[in-house]
């Protein structure tokens, strides 16, 4: 196989492991055990990455991340381990290459702070610590460090000691404060699993490397750089400017964000210009060229969901021009060569992560390598360093020279030893006509051992978004893999909305919430019924999160296919829906054809709790209850309908999770429910109740 001759250029690296156990079937219990690799920091001669590697204490429910340096050329030695910290992220290389700053909280910091470690070893040390966490540092000089943090515009002053005083003293008040109400007149209020607050405002700062005196880069900004994700920015060569994708749309946040690419002065003025003024939609990711005179960045000129394209910014002509306008792709990561003249990009392509090349003229696009999930893509003197996995492996680092390397070479094996105990299915492509007649893709894993001559239940995993798809990864929330443990073949459709596809397919789910991927799932099912021998077609279940949730939801009341579902943070009422985080500014009257105010029965059209009516098939329904972003109301308010119909149905809140499950303890129990659930109706053994040191903290309802 193709994955083990690679696997054998680095087991020497990792002497001492034994390879020696009988392969078993993969388990929950495993994820937990996974070393999580994050992505690659290349050194400036390009021959070294630094990169943090996150490992979990399942009896502890807590995670510990260290840095890594690895060497990418060809016959480097073993990775060595710089730091042994609590949080170690975000590493960042000194231009002189002799220093990697990163953000860790150590020892006795209330939130992370920015440390600065010798490449060669040693203790690191703690450069500076705010109030609010620094965050992403990005090096302007060998004496300066560009960071992220956050403050109360009314206490932050110059940012002098005591400016900082003050806001440790006011924020650990209103954390001992008895008094815990929150008000706002701000639509978007909170994200994801944390609140907005109207009085706390985002600062890009820089931190001198000796003193560690911060500098407000940004002193007229008096509001967070963006709602929703933290804010991406990158350095000049030359140190002097920062180019930020910042959100323009103004509090109380009620029309759609826009990000706009800021040039921000490096010398504390305030000096802040908007770049991309042309354009009202989001502009992103901003990079600048190797040779500081141009910014590409990606660009969507849509409120509904748009491929993204990159574009340039030529600073001294203060123009944008597009790039990519040909490829139907959405571009994410993208990089320059050294020289400049190449750009490296990855994008989503029918089911995988793919890596291309253009050249710095936008000419000359190219696959440059097309296999399982590519991302965190570095380009230096010795060619490309990304996290590579697929279905088979989990993330490592691997190294590509376009030039000269016919295919990538794995670097890391932080996985090897526990990849090597397990027994995994095979996983495969298909293809089967869909709704509207298109053709769509899907993944099939198999149960390992699989026999065709057997019958084997189905299990439809099916993907959220809806704007995302189904990937040849190694998914760790909802790893096919353990699903196909327990015995079951595993589909995972990526029907119209998946990205990856193509414009038009991703549109194609407009108005269409329902009834295409619905049809796309049923008719996916019975290609595998009618075409792999070993489907059991009369045992099949159905299973998503987010709007795989909702894709259940609307299952259950439109067909009598599946003998049972599993629905976790689904969307099951548009209208709870609308008390999410950022759900107004995306579900409009383009996605759903109305609103709770305006066209409601066309809106209740695409609902699934309107057709409760024909609710019938069992149904496991769970939920984080700190999910902003899909408010658990959505899970209460199903099962509450269900346990009145008399349908079967189970709930399982877990108080401290958001809309994904994140916690050891918690993740490992959430696959037992769902093994236990499937096994009452597809048949299969029904697991043992996991047992932890500590009581688990999710909350069960039945009847």
């Amino acid at each position: 196989m193709k994955r083990f001759s690679i696997a054998a250029l680095v087991l020497g690296l990792f002497a001492g492991v034994s390879f020696a156990d009988t392969p078993r079937p993969i388990t929950a219990d495993d994820l937990w055990a996974v070393q999580r690799v994050g992505a690659p920091a290349l050194s400036p001669d390009g021959r070294t990455a630094a990169v943090a590697v996150t490992e979990w204490s399942v009896p502890r429910s807590k995670s510990t991340s260290s840095l890594w340096l690895v060497d990418v050329h060809v016959g480097g030695g073993a990775p060595r381990r710089l730091t042994r910290g609590g949080t170690d992220s975000s590493p960042a290389w000194s231009p002189d290459g002799t220093k990697i700053a990163f953000v860790s909280k150590r020892g006795d910091d209330e939130v992370p702070a920015l440390y600065v470690i010798d490449v060669g070893g040693g203790e690191a040390r703690r450069l500076a610590s705010m109030p609010y966490a620094l965050q992403a540092p990005r090096w302007l000089s060998n004496a300066r460090i560009a960071a992220l943090t956050q403050v109360i515009p009314d206490l932050a002053g110059k940012l002098s000691k005591t400016d900082m005083d003050a806001l440790r003293k006011e924020l650990k008040r209103r954390k001992d404060s008895p008094m815990t109400a929150k008000a706002t007149e701000s639509r978007q209020y909170r994200f994801w699993d944390h609140t907005v607050p109207d009085d706390v405002a985002d600062k890009l700062v820089a931190i001198d490397a000796e003193s560690g005196a911060p500098t407000d880069l940004t002193p007229g900004w008096k509001r967070v750089f963006a709602t929703v994700m933290e804010p991406y920015f990158d350095a000049s060569p030359d140190g002097k400017w920062i180019a930020m994708a910042i959100n323009t749309t103004p509090p109380p946040y009620r029309d759609h964000p826009n990000s706009d690419v800021y040039l921000i002065s490096t010398d504390g003025v305030g000096t802040m210009r908007n770049l991309t003024t042309d354009n009202p939609w989001d502009d992103d990711r901003p990079r600048f060229s190797p040779d500081g005179r141009s910014i590409v960045f990606a660009r969507t000129t849509a409120s509904t969901y748009q491929n993204r394209s990159l574009w340039r910014r030529d600073l001294a002509a203060e123009t944008n021009t597009p790039l990519t306008s040909t490829p139907d792709l959405s571009f994410g990561d993208h990089v320059f060569s050294p020289d400049g003249r190449s750009l490296y990009l990855n994008a989503e392509d029918h089911g995988r992560v793919a890596i291309f090349r253009i050249g710095g003229d936008g000419k000359g696009f190219a696959k440059v390598y097309g296999d399982g999930t590519s991302s965190g893509l570095r380009a230096g003197a010795a060619g490309l360093v990304f996290a590579h996995e697929d279905s088979t492996h989990p993330a490592e680092l691997w190294a590509l020279d376009p030039s000269r390397d016919k295919a990538p070479r794995r670097l890391t094996g932080f996985n090897d030893a526990l990849a090597a105990k397990w027994d995994l299915g095979k996983t495969e492509s298909r293809e089967f006509t869909g709704a509207e007649g298109d053709r769509v893709q899907m993944w099939i894993t198999y149960p390992p051992g699989f026999d065709a001559s057997k019958k084997h239940p189905l299990v439809q995993v099916l993907h959220g978004g809806p704007h995302t798809m189904a990937r040849d990864d190694f998914f760790l929330r909802w790893n096919p893999n353990v699903f196909a443990a327990w015995g079951y073949v595993v589909a995972r459709v990526n029907r119209h909305g998946s990205t990856g596809f193509g414009q038009a397919f991703a549109d194609a789910i407009n108005l269409h919430w329902g009834d295409r991927p619905t049809a796309d799932i049923l008719a996916g099912t019975d290609d595998l019924v009618r075409n792999v021998p070993g489907v059991d077609g009369e045992r099949v279940a159905a299973a998503g999160a987010s709007y795989g949730g909702y894709l259940a939801a609307w299952l259950l009341g439109h067909t009598d296919r599946f003998r049972c579902l599993v629905d976790h943070g689904g969307v099951n009422d548009l209208a709870v829906e609308y008390g999410g985080d950022i759900t107004t500014y995306i579900f409009d009257e383009k996605i759903w054809g109305g609103t709770p105010w305006k066209d409601a029965d066309v809106f209740q059209k695409h609902n699934p709790i309107a057709y409760a009516k024909d609710f019938k098939t069992p149904i496991l329904i769970t939920a984080g209850e700190m999910d902003y972003r899909v408010p658990y109301g959505n899970a209460i308010e199903l099962y509450g309908v269900l346990q009145s119909m008399g349908v079967p149905s189970r709930l399982v809140l877990l108080p401290n999770e958001n809309h994904w499950v994140l916690s050891p303890q918690n993740s490992i129990y959430w696959y037992y429910e769902v093994q236990d659930w499937l096994a009452r109706y597809l048949g299969g053994t029904r697991p043992e109740k996991p047992v932890f040191p500590a009581e688990d903290k999710a909350e069960k309802v039945e009847k």
